[in-house]
């Protein structure tokens, strides 16, 4: 079945509530614990036809932002959305409950219940209205974002059509595009402001009502954490500041030198004087290449990608209307993922296609968990598998870049060891600012040059304004959609790192580890995941500057010149 033929159709909360107080009702008298489990059973056919229905809403919205009929649909799941909690949080209580729970627990492990127990912490009507409206301040973000038009050089592109002028040879055409894309962000920065103020101030009043002192662990408790707290990623940054922060530091000087600058600015994206990498052939060029990759990367590999091309469940080219970035989302009434994103001609058509295939690839292997909420695992567990899968790929990327494989594989280990210090900057700015609910956008704009000065003193704005007054956080659309989601990026990246030096040193036993966790999905919280893989947990002191050690001698390995 291709994706334009799934069913779709508006999920009815009251008929979802009937159903499922059958259902509480029902769970409730049985004798036994298996009994318990049939009645589990039919809640699973419930919500994973809802998840269904909600995924292909956000996701054709996603796909064209101007179809009134899509914004429709996806407004209405957003309308519901609290409803449906209110329903859902009744039959978590249920099971919670339950007079066999031990036995259930035994015999599908304690992360379900834990996650549960969460999730009614962190969720209760009487914040229902709150969260509507952060739903719908939410999209304020979303449709600002997508229907961005900035004009440039005769021609009007959206913020993922910039892209490739950032990456220009020409100097010149690199800063008059990034001054062109921070005239959109100057010329809407009031608005900008409002929806993140107004967001902040939703989510602190969440976090009081529902007895926390502030947003922070009801963010963490939201993102099912339970595993580590706020102390152990305060204590992981500062292991990013001591160990990778001095690293970039080195590759940015480096980098200056090879493209013969007096001066980096933050315009200088480019690595190499003749311009970076770009992938050799059109979009179906690249897929076709993934298709063989795939094929001879595994079996699982193979027939999976395959699969994702026959049934259409990909959309990867950039256009007018859809949302920029790139995700994956799933269906769980099919057992199918789906691949969204939006390629601009650059070497991150490869990396994105290869991340968002391992998550792909990750929630297919998981599909025959006995849970829907063992489908995923938590974010930052997530992004282990996306990540790892593009370094997975790497002895095929001569298919996509040709020539230009050995520059390629220089980028992406630089831009991704740089990227850990970034990742930090936004989750340190996140935590001051549900520490601190009630400071002005201009407080927020001065935290946040103080803390780029602590995470990247490198940086240099030369003369855009916007940045040199610290707004620049605000095209980070995470910070706005998904609060403390972003450091899971970087917590996976350390993880990616130890499985291509496993892959380096062993192919067989490393694809073995690596299948086995995306199998996993989320029955285990992140810890134990990375156990389960046989990798280090980031936390974990002296781990990082381990995995730095070896990076460094990889990048020491290359005559830069040759380049």
């Amino acid at each position: 079945m291709k994706y334009s033929e799934y069913q779709y159709s508006r999920t009815n909360p009251k008929e979802v509530k009937d159903q499922l107080t059958e259902i509480i009702e029902g769970f409730n008298k049985a004798e036994n614990p298996r009994e318990q489990k049939l009645w589990m059973d039919k809640s699973k056919q419930i919500f994973s036809d809802y998840s269904t229905y909600e995924a292909i809403a956000r996701l054709n919205f996603n796909r064209d932002t101007k179809n009134e009929s899509y914004v429709k649909e996806n407004d209405y799941f957003d309308e519901i959305d609290p409803l449906m909690r209110e329903i859902s949080l009744n039959w978590t209580k249920t099971l919670l409950n339950g007079k066999f729970r031990s036995e259930l627990e035994a015999s599908f492990g304690p992360q379900f219940f834990n996650q549960k127990e969460l999730e009614v912490k962190s969720f209760d009507p009487k914040i229902k209205e709150l969260v509507e409206e952060e739903n719908k301040v939410t999209n304020e973000y979303t449709k600002l974002m997508a229907g961005a038009e900035i004009d440039f050089q005769g021609e009007t592109y959206n913020l993922a059509g910039m892209g490739p002028f950032h990456l220009d040879k020409d100097r010149k055409i690199r800063k008059a595009s990034i001054e062109a894309v921070f005239g959109f962000f100057e010329k809407n920065a009031q608005e900008l402001d409002s929806i993140y103020d107004r967001l902040v101030k939703l989510r602190h009043k969440m976090a009081t009502e529902l007895g926390y002192e502030n947003f922070i662990q009801l963010g963490y408790d939201k993102m099912l954490r339970t595993d580590y707290s706020h102390v152990e990623v305060a204590a992981y940054r500062q292991q990013i500041v001591d160990h990778v922060v001095p690293l970039v530091a080195k590759l940015q000087e480096q980098k200056r030198k090879i493209l013969g600058l007096d001066n980096l600015y933050y315009y200088d994206a480019i690595n190499f004087k003749d311009g970076d990498p770009k992938p050799k052939g059109s979009p179906e060029d690249l897929v076709e290449a993934a298709k063989k990759m795939y094929a001879e990367l595994s079996p699982e590999t193979g027939s999976f990608f395959k699969m994702m091309i026959e049934e259409e469940l990909l959309d990867l080219v950039n256009r007018d209307g859809k949302m920029g970035g790139g995700f994956c989302t799933a269906f769980p009434k099919y057992e199918r993922p789906y691949i969204f994103s939006n390629f601009n001609g650059t070497d991150h058509d490869v990396t994105v296609l290869t991340h968002e295939a391992g998550h792909a690839f990750q929630v297919y292997s998981a599909r025959k968990q006995p849970l829907l909420e063992y489908h995923w695992p938590t974010y930052e567990a997530a992004e282990i598998h996306s990540m790892s899968m593009e370094f997975i790929t790497w002895p095929w990327m001569d298919a996509f870049f040709k020539e230009d494989t050995e520059k390629f594989k220089y980028l992406h280990m630089v831009k991704s060891i740089s990227f850990l210090p970034y990742g930090a900057c936004v989750d340190h700015f996140q935590h001051w600012v549900y520490e601190h609910p009630h400071a002005t956008p201009q407080d927020r704009k001065s935290k946040w040059s103080e803390l780029e000065k602590l995470y990247m003193p490198w940086l240099d704005y030369d003369e855009i304004k916007f940045c040199n007054e610290g707004g620049i956080w605000q095209k980070q659309m995470h910070i706005y959609q998904v609060p403390f989601y972003y450091i899971d990026y970087t917590l996976a990246q350390v993880c990616a790192f130890q499985f291509w030096i496993k892959f380096n040193e062993n192919r067989e036993s490393a694809w073995e580890d690596y299948h086995r966790l995306c199998k996993a999905g989320g029955s285990l919280p992140f810890t134990e995941l990375t156990t389960l893989a046989n990798i280090e947990s980031p936390f974990e002191n002296g781990v990082l500057e381990k995995v730095v050690d070896q990076i460094w001698k990889f990048l020491k390995s290359i005559d830069v010149d040759s380049l």
